[in-house]
C-alpha cells in the first residue's frame, strides 16, 4: 500500500475509488480465500504448480486459462520463461488470456511484440481493449486461441 500512495498517479480511481477502498477490498478478498483454502485444498479445488512446470492435466483439458498481473508484467523473468509458461497453459487450455500487457511501472510491456511473434505462427492472437483500467493504459487483453 505505501508503494500504490506513492505512486498514486499511475491509476485510474474509477472504479475503486481510493487507497483505503483499494486496502478494504484485497484485505476482503484474501480473507475470503484464505477461509476457503483448506476445505478447497481438501477437495483439490486448489493445488500448489510453480509455471513454467507441466501442469497435472491433460491436453485441451480446460477451455481457458487466465493470468491475472503477472504473466508479461513481470518482465525480469525473462522472455523464455514467458513462453515457456504460456506453452504449458496453451497445452492444457484452448484459449489463454494475459491481462495486463504492461509491466509493473505500467509501460507497455517490451515483451509483447516478441511474444506475438512468437505464438501467431501457430495460433490466433489478438489484443482486445477492455473495459476495465486501474493502472493506466492497462485496459488490454491478450488473447491467444487454437
Amino acid at each position: 500500500m505505501k508503494q500504490m500512495k506513492e505512486n498514486m498517479d499511475n491509476y485510474v480511481w474509477k472504479n475503486i475509488k481510493n487507497l483505503e477502498e483499494l486496502e478494504n477490498t484485497r484485505m476482503s478478498a484474501m480473507k475470503k480465500f484464505l477461509s476457503d483454502y483448506e476445505k478447497g485444498k481438501a477437495e483439490g479445488r486448489y493445488i500448489f504448480h510453480e509455471l513454467p512446470n507441466k501442469l497435472p492435466y491433460e491436453a485441451d483439458y480446460f477451455d481457458i486459462g487466465l493470468s491475472s498481473h503477472f504473466l508479461l508484467m513481470y518482465t525480469a523473468l525473462g522472455f523464455e520463461f514467458h513462453i515457456a509458461s504460456m506453452t504449458e497453459m496453451l497445452r492444457v487450455c484452448k484459449e489463454i488470456r494475459i491481462f495486463p500487457i504492461v509491466d509493473l511501472d505500467a509501460n507497455k510491456t517490451h515483451l509483447i511484440k516478441n511474444i506475438i511473434d512468437y505464438f501467431q505462427k501457430d495460433y490466433k492472437v489478438e489484443i482486445v481493449k477492455t473495459e476495465y483500467e486501474f493502472q493506466k493504459g492497462d485496459n488490454k487483453l491478450l488473447i491467444i486461441r487454437k
